[in-house]
């Protein structure tokens, strides 16, 4: 049954930990040299778009990394339930830290634009973190995959 989780554990992870890759690689730095008014309507804007997507893959990954997790034994099983709990911390962390942020950023009512520089901050740094995160745990999921 292992083999068959693997599958979705794998693509969904990929895709996901490609996601927000590509958010950290191409859009965090155009987004630090922007200035507040152009960096709420760019991150906007891709908010709208990634936002449909990467949810579903998250939940898609962490689903079949548990269902792994019970169908696997030994080595395989304990690296991907460290897997596991790695994309769970970046959908807790996500929905508990950055999703707020983000809301604030693209709130229609006029920020302070410190405000905004702070919050920019915070938001880049949190995804900085779930990027690691995400490729660590893909990585243990891989890792589980081949032992």
């Amino acid at each position: 049954m292992s083999e068959w989780l693997a599958i979705p554990m794998l693509l969904a992870g990929g895709l996901f930990a490609g996601g927000v890759v590509v958010i950290a690689w191409e859009r965090v730095p155009a987004w630090l040299e922007a200035d507040v008014s152009e960096f709420r309507m760019a991150f906007a804007y891709t908010l709208r778009r990634v936002d449909r997507l990467q949810p579903a893959l998250l939940v898609a990954c962490l689903v079949s990394t548990i269902g792994f997790v019970m169908s696997a034994d030994g080595a395989a099983r304990s690296s991907a339930l460290f897997a596991a709990a790695g994309f769970l911390i970046v959908l807790v962390g996500s929905v508990a830290l950055l999703i707020p942020i983000q809301r604030r950023l693209v709130a229609p009512r006029a920020q302070q634009p410190s405000e905004i520089e702070r919050l920019r901050s915070r938001w880049v740094r949190g995804h900085l973190i779930r990027t690691l995160i995400s490729l660590a745990a893909l990585t243990l999921a891989i890792i589980a995959i081949v032992r």
